[in-house]
């Protein structure tokens, strides 16, 4: 909530508001009540208000927030036609609390003004078809002031999220749902606490225990998200740690075989192409004995780091061994493959450690096709990345990138 409103949701939030402020005078005025307006009534109704409206659970895919045990209430022991400006007032007040404590943006004002269409529709049914006393006969018209609160509710939130934030309608169904089903248990509790009220205004209080209930609850259940969200960052932080190489950051030889086995299911005959390069760094023993241990790992993290910069973003890179690294590039076959060890092999040229000779490497490539399986690509590629080391020695020197 801290966000500013920006462009078109700012613009949609000021309509919003603006349209909900006409229409709530419009039901000053327009609808006939027999109740009187007591001041210290609606100051209550209007503080107890703004304080449910800070209960705020997380329930389904949304949230909801337990008004329903204070607007109900409101409806028979103020003259309907004020409701909306007193639920408005409410949310204005605990808005400004918020706003003192940092918690919004003042603009976000507007945002709590378009969160009181709800009360139009039920203001407008029970001051229209049941202004007077509260008797269960008129039980029917109560129930369709709620299905009036739902529909404003709802058309409100989609005019707001839909045209202000281009959200999809189907997005909305969830949350709105279920806000509807929490407000459709609590409304009957309301009604029993606005018939207690009628022979004493003062018993609407008797809806603090509920709510504080529902206080507890949400603190549990937010705690309780907070603490699996947290479970969940660690495990995946440990996931990410068991399948990385400590020295390079690349990933090793866990990472590399849940990749083949992962890919194993889509390449083959018939499937999609893929090839396997194997990288085996030239001399690093030397590298070691020559300028020690520190110029070796600066060595293979260059090396991964020039890797990394050869290969596609989606490609899979590891380092399978101490001097071995391991790429995966799904879509590239055969030819596809000799580009991508050209860009490896000029990479792994400009690369100069501790003083020492360029780096170089040894290359297996293989592709699956045409190898059937792409297990069968990687045995190939191993075979071809020995052959040339043979070749390499062979010749008393090294293959240079």
């Amino acid at each position: 909530m801290r966000a500013r409103l920006h462009g078109r949701e700012a613009s949609v939030s000021l309509l919003s508001a603006g349209g909900f402020l006409a229409a709530a005078v419009a039901c000053v005025f327009a609808l006939p009540s027999d109740v009187e307006l007591s001041l210290g009534t609606a100051v209550a109704l209007v503080a107890l208000y703004a304080v449910v409206s800070q209960i705020e659970f997380e329930i389904g895919p949304g949230s909801a927030v337990p008004t329903e045990l204070v607007l109900v209430p409101m409806l028979f022991l103020l003259p309907p036609g004020v409701v909306p400006l007193c639920v408005a007032a409410a949310l204005v007040a605990a808005g400004a609390v918020d706003r003192l404590r940092g918690r919004i943006q003042a603009a976000r004002i507007t945002v709590l003004l378009s969160s009181s269409w709800h009360s139009i529709g039920p203001a407008l049914v029970i001051g229209l078809l049941a202004s007077g006393p509260l008797v269960w006969s008129e039980v029917g018209i109560y129930a369709l002031a709620l299905a009036a609160q739902f529909g404003f509710d709802a058309a409100s939130v989609a005019f707001r999220h839909c045209l202000g934030r281009g959200v999809a309608p189907r997005e909305l169904v969830g949350p709105v749902v279920w806000v509807m089903l929490v407000d459709t248990a609590l409304a009957p509790v309301g009604l029993l606490a606005a018939f207690a009220a009628g022979a004493e205004p003062w018993a609407i209080f008797c809806v603090l225990p509920l709510a504080a209930l529902l206080k507890l609850l949400e603190t549990e259940r937010r705690d309780r998200i907070d603490d699996s969200l947290e479970l969940g960052r660690a495990a995946e932080s440990a996931s990410r740690a068991a399948r990385s190489d400590p020295l390079t950051g690349v990933g090793n030889r866990l990472a590399w075989e849940e990749a083949l086995e992962s890919a194993a299911e889509h390449v083959g005959p018939g499937g999609l192409t893929a090839s396997v390069v194997l990288v085996d760094v030239d001399r690093l023993k030397e590298t070691n004995d020559t300028y020690g241990h520190d110029a070796g790992d600066r060595l293979i993290q260059e090396v991964a780091g020039a890797l990394r910069r050869a290969l596609r973003e989606q490609d899979v890179l590891a380092r399978i061994g101490g001097d071995e690294f391991a790429a995966l590039a799904r879509g590239l076959d055969e030819r596809g493959s000799a580009p991508l060890v050209d860009r490896i092999r000029a990479e792994l040229a400009q690369l100069q450690v501790a003083g020492g000779p360029p780096a170089s490497a040894s290359f297996g490539v293989a592709s699956c096709p045409p190898s059937d399986l792409l297990g069968h690509a990687v045995k190939v590629a191993d075979e071809r990345l020995y052959r040339e080391k043979l070749r390499s020695a062979a010749l008393g020197g090294r293959v240079t990138a």
